[in-house]
């Protein structure tokens, strides 16, 4: 990790030319245009300076990429459409960890490196995974309500035994990567039996805190919260859908923080309506914003508008190496996580240069 904690000036002399970087993420434009203009230029980049209307449409995308070398994006599609439009890109970086809106394929094509911003957000969401697991428990929404009402406990909508404690209980985590082993590490904390299904084993983490790796489907089977993890792709897409929710107990609880496409919406909402399992956690969904949300009429289910990264720690982080991603690429040097790493053809860009290494802002450590 020590690369992350350093950077570095280009000096190029006063006749370069300097790379222009499209900066979509509206998280990351508002009130940070001096930081992100003082950035860049330290690395011979510029900000492409453009009005942009949001949501960001492939239309609007196509114009406002076609003078672009390097694009951070937030969760806008980049398709091969605006790659056709950007013949000068060379670097995509997204400003989390989740690619899926970015056609990799059609990047390997075109020579395209596309990173992430690996380790920004393990702690905020795994720590939202955490606040829906103990909502739930607790049913914390439907008492609030109560509350709110005018009431006391509900007892007419919960019965007097129906909290129960995280502690002692079984968590099955699908995906053990980065969020995934902060989850862990938390639930090893509030005193959690803790499975895990991946498709690589990391047994040195396992052993170290006592995680048991299992298959997919007895993760499912034995687990009391089942906590989404993975990343989106053709094998995950619709991952839990009606035999995988019936595989489920009848008092577990599901837990999304990850895609919303892994969850066949239908089956969750179907189980849902007939008690085939105790309730839900969901911060990302089918389609966002959703504008016909199903979830919304059941009582036991938190929602939350994918939010999972979104803390000033996760958003410094996130926009520090998303950053470095970009302009380490226009300069010839790896980014901090590339996701495609057989596309180097960056690596021509590097040039006789004098380097003076700098620190970033101190947020962002």
């Amino acid at each position: 990790m020590r690369h992350l904690m350093t950077t570095e000036h280009y000096n190029w002399g006063g006749n370069a030319v300097a790379h222009k970087v499209l900066v979509l993420s509206r998280k990351f434009r508002e009130g940070n245009s001096e930081f992100l203009q003082d950035f860049l230029g330290r690395r011979n980049c510029e900000m492409i300076d453009a009005e942009i209307q949001y949501p960001i449409d492939q239309e609007q995308l196509c114009r406002l990429a076609a003078d672009a070398e390097g694009i951070i994006t937030g969760l806008e599609w980049i398709s091969p459409r605006v790659m056709e439009a950007a013949p000068n890109l060379k670097v995509v970086s997204a400003g989390g960890v989740g690619y899926d809106h970015i056609d990799i394929e059609e990047a390997n094509r075109r020579g395209i490196a596309v990173a992430i911003c690996a380790g920004c957000n393990n702690h905020s969401v795994s720590e939202l995974a955490f606040g829906m697991m103990i909502s739930l428990a607790r049913n914390v929404l439907i008492v609030d309500r109560s509350i709110r009402d005018g009431a006391w406990f509900p007892y007419d909508r919960i019965p007097s035994d129906a909290n129960t404690e995280l502690w002692g209980k079984t968590i099955g985590i699908v995906g053990l990567g980065r969020v995934g082993k902060s989850t862990a590490l938390l639930a090893k904390a509030f005193g959690m039996r803790v499975l895990a299904a991946d498709i690589a084993w990391d047994l040195t983490f396992a052993n170290e805190h006592g995680i048991s790796y299992m298959s997919f489907d007895e993760v499912l089977k034995h687990s009391d919260y089942v906590s989404l993890h993975c990343p989106l792709d053709d094998q995950t897409r619709d991952l839990i859908d009606e035999r995988a929710i019936e595989l489920m107990k009848p008092t577990a609880f599901l837990i999304n923080t990850a895609r919303g496409p892994i969850v066949k919406e239908s089956a969750l909402v179907g189980a849902l309506e007939s008690g085939r399992i105790a309730g839900a956690g969901l911060d990302v969904f089918q389609f966002e914003p959703h504008p016909d949300n199903p979830y919304t009429e059941f009582p036991n289910v938190v929602l939350t508008p994918h939010i999972g990264g979104t803390t000033k720690e996760a958003f410094d982080r996130a926009l520090y190496l998303a950053l470095v991603n970009v302009t380490n690429v226009l300069n010839g040097d790896p980014p901090h996580c590339q996701v495609n790493p057989e596309v180097t053809a960056y690596r021509a860009l590097a040039a006789s240069r004098e380097r003076r290494v700098i620190p970033p802002p101190s947020s962002a450590v």
